[in-house]
């Protein structure tokens, strides 16, 4: 074959055979090198937790990052009542959504995402209580829906007098109608599983009787300090589960890679078919 009439054949190849599955290669790559970049964090919080042993309370020494998985109990800063479901925590998070149409589609926007938090002790049964200092701590939870509104479900009172505390309202302003709104909540409560990671030190505990004298006692603090390294991880999720949350961003980028590749794959063998056919 000539280099002329090798020429002609790609010159003869349909632009439009390799365009659509070459874009759609492009977007996908581009998407998946995005959720790469945007999951570093998760990543490297990964690590830590995998680098991380689990340390009995009793026998962690504070002074750097220890990792703890016991049962939480209040402290004496109390609880937190749920606004929404009315339970006692020590975390609470509301978070309330509206649906929002655009002609054939739509989508859930958020119009309220509060928070509020008491510090509390964990017990792993090693003999002592490690206190949890939550100011600045970073939270994965699971969100329960825990109401929902639209045309024909009027929103419990309780959830409107909440609403209308924050300036929102479960109805529009000119007919009345209802819209479609959902209501979520993300707790920690008493008795709860709780797996925490991160900074920590021995503070000074309560007077214990050693025989015939006094002694000193100490008592495990977990705190968050800045910068990612230094942050506190709380959960009520097992390790192996916080694990598996965290690694989703990892499996959407393996997917958005293959889907890419594929595309990729069949683009450029159109463009061959075309050439060398």
């Amino acid at each position: 074959m000539t280099v002329r009439s090798c020429t002609s054949k790609l010159n003869a190849v349909p632009p439009q055979d390799a365009f659509i599955p070459g874009i759609f290669s492009v977007v996908l790559l581009c998407v998946a090198g995005g959720t790469w970049l945007g999951n570093a964090p998760n990543r490297r919080r990964r690590k830590r937790i995998q680098d991380t042993p689990t340390s009995p309370i009793a026998n962690a020494s504070g002074g750097g990052p220890v990792e703890i998985y016991g049962r939480l109990a209040p402290s004496e800063h109390g609880l937190i009542v749920a606004p929404f479901s009315g339970k006692p925590a020590v975390f609470v998070r509301v978070i309330v959504e509206e649906y929002r149409s655009n002609g054939k589609s739509g989508h859930w926007a958020t119009i309220v995402n509060e928070s509020d938090s008491r510090d509390f002790f964990v017990d792993d049964g090693s003999g002592e209580y490690a206190r949890v200092y939550v100011q600045g701590a970073t939270f994965e939870l699971n969100a329960t829906v825990v109401g929902k509104s639209g045309t024909f479900n009027d929103a419990p009172p309780h959830l409107e007098a909440f609403l209308r505390s924050r300036g929102r309202a479960s109805t529009t302003s000119l007919f009345g109608f209802n819209k479609s709104m959902r209501y979520s909540e993300e707790l920690i409560v008493p008795g709860d599983s709780l797996y925490a990671l991160g900074p920590s030190r021995r503070d000074a505990g309560p007077p214990t009787s050693a025989g015939y004298r006094t002694a000193q006692s100490s008592q495990l603090a977990l705190f968050a300090q800045q910068g990612e390294a230094h942050e506190l991880l709380l959960t009520n999720l097992s390790e192996a589960q916080l694990l598996a949350k965290l690694n989703s961003g990892i499996v959407a980028t393996i997917v958005f890679l293959v889907l890419g590749g594929v595309l990729g794959t069949v683009a450029f063998g159109v463009i061959v078919a075309g050439a060398f056919g």
